[in-house]
């Protein structure tokens, strides 16, 4: 079989980079293996990514109340990964560094991005979309985009713009206006969404929760044409404000207050200085989420395609504890399984996610994976699937997930790298092997780990483990020289001057 070799270009200049080892590795003769991997051409690539989904909110990795039964029957049909990490631990920067296999601050976002910021995934980068297209894919996003100020804005990169064809669903998260504009105080009223966006037009008021639109649109483009998909499905799910269908909040009745029985569809940001209203909201919209995914799943099986399509199931972030930091947190109940930390947090609560792979002609069912892995690592396996070379004059920071798939000797060449403002002022974090650094804003390490023995971070060895230190202190100014002269970022930075 020959090697597929087609060029991805990127819209200014040279092409997005591919990591030069792995480039260098299929050359020299793995292509044709790694290409056959996709069999025919028909095999298509669901990529399903949720908004704070914790390590422990699900079935399949232990959590003893929420039923998830799609998520976890996608684990037992797969692998699932017991390291497997976000980019970042927000949601901005968290889905750049999926969409382009490089860490976030490369990309141009480098936090949470606000409605109608001028802020947005740099023009010049080259996505998971436009590497399917190179393949003659259809592609499309639906769900949560966050990648820019808005879904409306004119003169900035918009889904269109990094290889999608077709578009559906939030800018951010989930608004209604009739509710947050209303006169009664407490608010109240179903979260139907208002601010739905079809190819960046206004879709105007709903009458359904998000992730059923999300749904709906997903299986009607679906159903649209024969060609292979590559389909980003990003449910907004279980972000603030968390709204769920009566009969799901029926199925958690025990883990809801007299409050939250009483007040039903109170609007979130007035929930302050009330009483309690339980773990039963969180709950039962995390079984929504799954329920909704789980018909995309399901339409798929039924059209009997699902074994010829890549699936790929992860978390944006960690989640968004019952330990409210702001206001929007509140009524929260995301869990890390024990996991240090939550969203916005560099240890492992807010970095560690669920990691799913499905792809019964390359992996066995049931199978757990312990080694790490990232969502960076996305680009890079998918170009190798794909067949599609792209350039190495960029670098990736993600590696090639191919060889441990197929259950060789994988071994990572790069350490794990994260840059975010934090609450606690921790902004920077290293993972090389099993041991973890932590820096604070002034690149001043305060922690460190060895996550072989102590995945929940209790036991600090700065002081015993001084070699290791200085060794990851040296691998941290590495890769942030690296970054900060990341020749993408330059040169967007070039043109707006």
């Amino acid at each position: 079989m020959q090697a597929r070799t087609e060029q991805v270009q990127s819209r200014s200049g040279p092409v997005c980079g591919f990591w030069g080892l792995c480039f260098l590795l299929w050359a020299l003769g793995s292509v044709s293996s790694v290409a056959g991997a996709a069999g025919e051409d028909t095999q298509n690539v669901l990529l399903i990514y949720v908004d704070d989904l914790g390590y422990g909110d699900t079935g399949a990795y232990g959590h003893r109340v929420v039923k998830t039964p799609h998520i976890d029957r996608l684990a037992a049909e797969g692998m699932r990964f017991t390291q497997f990490y976000a980019p970042s631990a927000l949601c901005s920067p968290s889905r750049a560094g999926l969409l382009t296999g490089r860490t976030p601050y490369r990309t141009g976002v480098e936090s949470w991005i606000p409605d109608d910021s001028q802020v947005a995934l740099g023009h010049n980068e080259t996505t998971l979309a436009d590497l399917a297209k190179a393949r003659g894919y259809r592609t499309a996003v639906i769900g949560k985009w966050h990648l820019n100020g808005g879904l409306h804005m004119q003169g900035t990169p918009q889904p269109r713009d990094f290889g999608f064809d077709h578009q559906y669903g939030l800018a951010a998260w989930v608004k209604n206006a009739s509710v947050r504009e209303s006169k009664e105080l407490p608010r109240r009223g179903a979260m139907f969404p208002d601010n739905m966006y079809r190819n960046n037009e206004a879709v105007g008021p709903t009458k359904k929760y998000s992730a059923e639109l999300v749904s709906d649109e997903a299986i009607d483009w679906l159903s649209g044409a024969k060609d292979p998909f590559f389909l980003l499905l990003t449910y907004s799910e279980v972000h603030t404000p968390i709204a769920s269908p009566p009969e799901y909040l029926a199925q958690y009745q025990d883990y809801l207050t007299q409050e939250a029985r009483d007040n039903p569809l109170l609007f979130y940001f007035d929930w302050r200085n009330r009483p309690w209203r339980g773990r039963g909201e969180y709950y039962a919209n995390v079984s929504y989420m799954d329920a909704q995914l789980g018909r995309v799943i399901e339409y798929l099986r039924g059209k009997g395609v699902l074994d010829d399509t890549l699936i790929i199931f992860s978390s944006d972030n960690g989640p968004v504890t019952d330990a409210a930091l702001t206001p929007w947190e509140l009524g929260m109940a995301g869990e890390t399984a024990g996991l240090r930390g939550k969203k916005r947090f560099l240890f492992e609560g807010g970095l560690r996610v669920p990691g799913i792979i499905r792809y019964p002609e390359r992996i066995e069912a049931g199978r757990v994976e312990s080694r790490p892995a990232t969502a960076l690592d996305v680009f890079p396996t998918l170009a190798q699937w794909l067949g599609v070379a792209v350039d190495s004059s960029v670098p990736l920071d993600g590696e090639s997930l191919w060889p441990l798939i197929d259950g060789g000797d994988f071994q990572r060449q790069q350490a794990f790298y994260w840059s975010i403002p934090t609450p606690d002022g921790m902004e920077f974090a290293v993972r090389d092997g099993n041991w973890k650094l932590i820096l604070d804003a002034d690149e001043r390490p305060q922690y460190l780990f060895d996550l072989a023995s102590d995945w929940y971070e209790v036991n600090n060895l700065l002081e015993t483990e001084p070699a290791v230190r200085e060794r990851l202190l040296q691998i941290y100014a590495a890769r942030r020289a690296a970054v900060e002269s990341d020749p993408l970022a330059l040169a967007r930075k070039t043109h707006k001057r």
